[in-house]
């Protein structure tokens, strides 16, 4: 009948619209499962991808840094005038104090005899005139106007200006750099330098400190005896010419300072460690001896702190020595 058809007809519209409700829900789930798939992928290779490193980079320069080496001296007048009253008598007048610089001939005093002082005699006859034998500085003046002195007595004492000399305390160790005839530095307190020569080593041996006086003589102005200057001596060590001079920042250590190292750029970004042996350094570069390094690599300059091999860097800038 037709009643009966129609609800056939309705029966299979449901079931379609049930059919297709469940369809849509499952590639619903599909499609949700292979976004979240994609997504961890994705992330996965973000996560992986490795971080690098911005760095600087410099090369070094084969080179020599001269070590200096700082030991105490002291100066010193080898040749000393001392003047003494010529016979018994008083000092009549006196043209000198300590610290004057004289010349030789220069009056120093006029001396009178115990006699003429006695007889009261005037003039330039009676007094007996004590000049300098040398060109000198008064180093201590012991007697004043109106002394009377024995013959003998200490006046005054000279230090001749042409035998100033810095006596340098050499430990015997040290010796192999301090020669006869090398020329070094002298640094005064003030910070003046002087040109210095080593003239030769004195006999003897300081018991206590185990160091030998050695005798140098430099240009130089008045200077005070037993003031303390500084020798500085260039110390060169042959490194055979294989020594490379880099930037100080460009070298690690570590805690102990025993081991030494760079970081050298081993393709366009990794890196690679060099393990180095320093011979020399100053305030701003560092001596380095190494069969694995040539002026041709690149150094990492700043950034390297902590890199590891195989670390990955990004090159900012190419800096110079």
């Amino acid at each position: 009948s037709l009643s009966s058809r129609l609800i056939t007809i309705g029966i299979g519209n449901i079931k379609s619209f049930a059919i297709m409700k469940y369809l849509i829900v499952f590639l619903s789930l599909v499609l949700c499962l292979a976004g979240c798939g994609m997504k961890s992928s994705s992330e996965d290779k973000i996560s992986t991808k490795q971080p690098k490193t911005a760095v600087t980079l410099t090369r070094g320069v084969y080179g020599h840094i001269e070590q200096t080496m700082i030991l105490p001296a002291t100066t010193v007048y080898r040749n000393k005038s001392i003047i003494t009253a010529p016979v018994s008598g008083f000092i009549a007048e006196m043209f000198v104090q300590s610290g004057s610089r004289v010349k030789g001939g220069q009056l120093l005093y006029n001396f009178e005899s115990k006699e003429q002082h006695a007889m009261g005699e005037s003039g330039t006859n009676r007094v007996i005139p004590i000049k300098a034998m040398r060109n000198g500085i008064i180093l201590d003046v012991q007697q004043q106007i109106g002394d009377y002195v024995a013959e003998g007595t200490t006046l005054c004492t000279i230090a001749e200006s042409e035998s100033l000399v810095f006596e340098i305390n050499v430990p015997y160790e040290q010796q192999q750099h301090v020669r006869s005839g090398d020329r070094f530095t002298l640094e005064l307190p003030d910070g003046t330098r002087l040109p210095a020569t080593v003239q030769l080593p004195l006999a003897t041996m300081n018991t206590v400190s185990q160091s030998e006086r050695v005798i140098a003589s430099a240009p130089s102005p008045f200077l005070p005896e037993g003031l303390y200057v500084k020798a500085l001596f260039a110390v060169s060590e042959p490194t055979n010419g294989k020594s490379m001079i880099l930037p100080k920042s460009a070298v690690q250590s570590d805690e102990t300072l025993s081991e030494y190292w760079v970081m050298k750029l081993s393709t366009d970004s990794t890196v690679v460690k060099v393990p180095v042996e320093v011979v020399g350094r100053n305030s701003i570069s560092i001596e380095i001896v190494s069969d694995s390094l040539s002026p041709r690599d690149n150094i990492i300059l700043t950034g390297g702190y902590g890199l590891e091999n195989g670390a990955s860097v990004e090159v900012i800038k190419q800096e110079a020595l």
